[in-house]
């Protein structure tokens, strides 16, 4: 599902998450997408396309109804423009696409986020869980500090859904090692992994060498220092 026609969107309202991570949420006018996917959004703050436009993976399960963006406010034009925006405030969207979709959703699958790359996951989680269908998943949530966005809210789906299992690590190096650690039972199992760009690839490739089948899901313009 892809388009690159151009939505506008309505600021609802700001949620404060944990530490420097916001959700942005919006009103919009029948756009229709799939758990994982991503978009491009743009503000009015420059003539230059890469300075007032972003891509953010949509946070928000369809089932929600609203767009949400969840990102960790930083000092950049873009981020301090979305968090000086008042309630009513429109911005435009483009480009909805991404194949970073859990499609055998009854397959049982090994999530591993890394920090704001949680973002798909809970996307994909909460759809399942408004859905009253099964969650067939092993969520491995890697964290710089024990600020931790969606604590709650996966905790309580936990309680609902004893078939998905959560593992929130703090200060850790995300590693093929470790994760194998975590989930010993993965064999066959599909490996979704979303977080910094250099991790991804990284981890991705190291888990691919040992036979792992893996899905990407990549955060540019984030590291190991600010995840």
């Amino acid at each position: 599902m892809e388009s690159k026609e151009k939505n506008i969107l309505r600021l609802h309202e700001v949620r404060q998450e944990e530490g420097n991570v916001k959700t942005f949420i919006f009103e919009h006018d029948g756009l229709e997408w799939k758990p994982g996917q991503y978009q491009g959004y743009s503000l009015p703050i420059s003539d230059v396309p890469e300075e007032r436009e972003r891509w953010f993976t949509i946070a928000s399960a369809p089932r929600e109804r609203f767009i949400h963006i969840s990102t960790r406010v930083s000092e950049s034009a873009f981020k301090q423009a979305l968090d000086h925006l008042k309630v009513g405030d429109t911005i435009e969207s483009y480009e909805l696409g991404g194949d970073f979709l859990w499609e055998e959703s009854d397959k049982e699958a090994v999530f591993i986020a890394g920090g704001i790359g949680i973002t798909p996951f809970r996307s994909m989680i909460v759809e399942r869980d408004l859905a009253g269908l099964s969650i067939p998943a092993t969520l491995i949530y890697f964290n710089r500090t024990n600020e931790i966005p969606f604590h709650n809210e996966f905790k309580a789906i936990q309680e609902r859904h004893p078939e998905f299992v959560l593992k929130e690590i703090v200060g850790e190096q995300i590693s093929a090692e470790r994760i194998f650690e975590l989930a010993p039972d993965g064999e066959g199992k599909t490996f979704f992994l979303s977080g910094p760009e250099g991790m991804v690839e990284a981890v991705g490739n190291d888990l691919e060498s040992r036979g792992v089948h893996v899905k990407r899901d990549w955060f540019p313009g984030y590291d190991e220092h600010n995840f």
